[in-house]
């Protein structure tokens, strides 16, 4: 009987050609996309789950009181994690992580530049990282060690046993090879390419011994003792703070905060400062998700629309089995099996499509996306899984539809394919266009506000900026060479050289007001410029006057400042006021002098609030040369910037232009739109097929109606509005409740920014207009041949 199931099944299917293809076509396409959308959120939601106790381990954040609200820090004070180990029965292991700056690796004559670490004696014991070669006890005890991934021992030393061998960071310390570990796994919140000991970073020795409490650069990670809750964690750090650190810090009111490990890449949007790495969005997830299930209900929503309208031709045939002593649950079998059979064909072509597509969504979404059918566990059953949800979904309606008819009445032709009187498939149909409009709605929204974005007034002048990363002491001690070289050639029209790029100011600082009776501690981002700063990047002075190598007191390194308005404004001046006041660092910086107020300006991403600024005049060792450049003969200034800098710089030479890392700061909303767009042409495609099937299907039921209005004397033009009038009230109920499910949901992501567009009703309206145009151009194939058919072929059998 299986057997028999199995050849009707496969007859039927080609039997009607053309409604196959489009059956297992949308099919296709529906599961291919579910699959990749599936794959990302798999990946997404899987971040650190490979440490053994990821349960109990958590990041130690802070949160301190800023004016006009609270600020998140994903880093802390070297102290923290000894402190916690020894004091807090709580806590029964601890380890720290600072990212390494300036991260090369030097190896005879062979040059290396790669990502990274400071970490504790404890990091290798703490996490569950693969140690290839070496001691986890001991590989990071002495601060001459270092631990490399696999892959960059094999980069670095070929077939060779690096173990044991030196090599030199940042060109000039030794450390020798204490260790090979396996390496880190894409979903890690951390990624690096080798360890060193935190010990062996002056920087951190330096705070160790004289500030511990006052630096926070660094991320501490705590495992819980068995029983103890991160909730009792908190509460005791809170006591020990208010006890035991208030005269370190008696201004800072901070608290610390535990995340779980499992949260960080999902659940850090929340974090204002220095992030280890670029987080990830459980919102995004979500939202993928939910995008996913309905590309795939709409794809199982066009095969049931479609089965129901070749049905209208099998009634004859189900009335004659049911005749010849078939069963119910026989009949439903089969039509069920036929569903399985083009599922499974549909699953097969759906694979093919994920594999061809896979590299290029990776790169979209930025993921190292795999199909693993042996080392993923749940991707076999998951499609096993799939396949048989989809093949109810989708052949579930149409087999008890057709099941249900009665045969005395089918094979009278007196029976219409109804269930109980109610024409599910038109209800199926607007919730199709509903979807696609919301998502039409959507792509256009996302598309308008990331043309606000782009051309929004930023304060300064993005471009023909060249950004030259400068990573070493040599290069920054020589730079008023390089600049004068530099100078020298007509495709150069200004330079300066700062910490931080405008794009991108993170360091966050508190300062208060010298003069003021409140003492009010006021949270601010700061960055160190030199004197053509302003003019490389058209930044405005209001009050004041900018630093300038004409005033001997501007020397680098002088106490004095220049605040944005933004900044005066959270003091209680205005700028005139400025000018001349002072204002103290509490981390011990001392008094600065107010020298000029300068425009504000945006330097970070349009997501966040503007925030207090403040420059300072200074050159460190490391930072950035910004030169404006003209655009004539692009490459061969870029090519006498290499030369030049690297006369004076062992670092591989590293450009940029500040468009694209503009750009970066928005790679998600990017990405976004980008998916919105690709999953809106899908869902239009998928639920333009829908249409057509129900086209079909009314033609067939009406096909003797419309041969009798041709006998008396309608045009083809009468028969095509007749037809087309209905499906264009199907687009408009659509249309009624598209509007304020897309309204609702571009709202709520339009609150993320800062500055955002307005939804217009246009905006709306438009998305429905192009759904009635496409649902017309659809139909009217439909529509034209029903008109066009013989009526004497429709009615000889009256």
């Amino acid at each position: 009987m299986l057997r028999n199931y199995f050849k009707i099944a496969w007859r039927n299917l080609l039997r009607n050609p053309g409604y196959s293809f489009i059956n297992i076509f949308g099919l296709a396409i529906g599961l291919s996309c579910f699959i990749l959308i599936l794959l990302f959120v798999q990946h997404e939601s899987t971040y650190d789950r490979f440490h053994q106790k990821a349960d109990r381990i958590f990041r130690v954040i802070q949160k301190r009181p800023v004016s006009k609200g609270e600020s998140y820090w994903a880093t802390t004070s070297p102290a923290l994690a000894g402190t916690l180990l020894r004091e807090f029965p709580e806590v029964k292991a601890a380890t720290a992580v600072e990212t390494a700056e300036n991260p090369l690796l030097t190896l005879g004559d062979k040059q290396f530049q790669q990502k990274g670490i400071f970490a504790d004696t404890t990091f290798l014991q703490f996490f569950d990282f693969p140690l290839l070669q070496g001691d986890r006890a001991t590989a990071l005890k002495s601060p001459d060690g270092i631990v490399l991934t696999a892959s960059l021992a094999r980069t670095m030393f070929g077939k060779q046993d690096p173990m044991g061998k030196t090599l030199l960071y940042q060109d000039s310390l030794p450390h020798i090879v204490t260790g090979i570990m396996a390496d880190v796994p894409a979903t890690s919140h951390i990624h690096f390419d080798y360890v060193l000991p935190a010990m062996a970073n002056p920087f951190y020795r330096d705070c160790v011994t004289r500030e511990p409490w006052f630096n926070n650069d660094l991320y501490t990670y705590v495992l819980l003792a068995d029983g103890a809750t991160a909730a009792q964690l908190e509460q005791k750090m809170r006591t020990y703070i208010d006890e035991k650190l208030a005269r370190w810090r008696p201004e800072d009111r901070l608290r610390f905060l535990t995340q779980p490990l499992k949260d960080i890449h999902l659940k850090s949007q929340h974090l204002d400062v220095r992030e280890i790495e670029q987080s990830g969005s459980d919102k995004y997830v979500y939202l993928f998700l939910g995008i996913g299930f309905i590309i795939l209900l709409l794809a199982c929503v066009n095969y049931t629309n479609l089965a129901v309208a070749r049905a209208a031709r099998r009634g004859r045939e189900i009335g004659l089995r049911k005749v010849a002593g078939a069963l119910r649950g026989q009949l439903m079998a089969q039509f069920l099996g036929e569903s399985l059979i083009m599922t499974g064909i549909a699953l097969v072509l759906a694979l093919g499509l994920v594999h061809l597509l896979l590299p290029y969504f990776s790169l979209l979404m930025d993921r190292p996306l795999r199909m693993e059918y042996l080392a993923n566990p749940y991707l076999v059953p998951g499609l096993l899984l799939l396949l048989l949800l989809v093949s109810v979904l989708s052949g579930g309606y149409p087999a008890f539809l057709m099941t249900a008819l009665r045969p005395a009445q089918v094979l009278k032709g007196k029976q219409q394919l109804r269930a109980g009187g109610f024409n599910l498939q038109r209800v199926l149909i607007v919730g199709q266009y509903a979807v696609s409009i919301v998502l039409v709605a959507g792509s256009f929204i996302i598309y308008r506000q990331m043309q606000l974005v782009q051309h929004q007034n930023l304060g300064y002048n993005r471009e023909q900026v060249l950004a030259v990363t400068v990573n070493d002491e040599e290069l920054s001690r020589n730079y008023n060479t390089v600049r004068k070289e530099l100078l020298n050639h007509p495709g150069v029209v200004s330079m300066s050289y700062s910490w931080y790029l405008p794009t991108a100011i993170n360091t966050n600082q508190t300062m208060r007001d010298w003069l003021g009776s409140n003492g009010e501690r006021l949270s601010n981002r700061m960055t160190s410029i030199d004197y053509d700063f302003l003019d490389v990047y058209g930044l405005h002075i209001v009050a004041g006057r900018g630093f300038s190598r004409d005033f001997g007191t501007d020397t680098l390194g002088a106490p004095v400042a220049i605040l944005n308005e933004t900044a005066v404004k959270a003091l209680g001046w205005t700028p005139e006021e400025a000018i001349g006041r002072t204002f103290d660092y509490s981390d011990g910086r001392g008094k600065r002098t107010i020298l000029g107020v300068v425009k504000d300006f945006h330097f970070n991403s349009i997501h966040q609030v503007l925030s207090p600024l403040v420059l300072t005049l200074d050159k460190g060792s490391t930072g950035f040369i910004s030169a404006r450049v003209r655009p004539e003969k692009l490459s061969e200034t870029i090519a006498l910037f290499e030369h030049t800098v690297k006369q004076f710089s062992h670092y591989p030479f590293e450009y940029q232009f500040l468009d694209d890392n503009f750009n970066k700061l928005y790679i998600k909303d990017i990405r976004l739109g980008k998916m919105f767009a690709g999953f809106t042409l899908l869902a239009i495609l998928i639920a333009s097929l829908g249409l057509f099937g129900l086209a079909a299907y009314t033609t067939e039921q009406r096909r003797k109606e419309i041969g009798v209005r041709k006998v008396l004397g309608a045009t083809v033009a009468n028969i095509v509005t007749l037809l087309s009038r209905d499906y264009i009230k199907l687009v408009f109920f659509g249309f009624v409740i598209a509007v304020p499910l897309a309204w609702y949901i571009m709202d709520r992501w339009l609150e993320d920014f800062v500055y955002r567009i307005r939804i217009e009703w246009w905006m709306l309206a438009l998305a429905g207009l192009l759904a009635a145009v496409i649902a017309l151009l659809t139909v009217s194939y439909q529509s034209v041949k029903a008109a066009l058919m013989n009526p004497v072929k429709s009615l000889k059998t009256e």
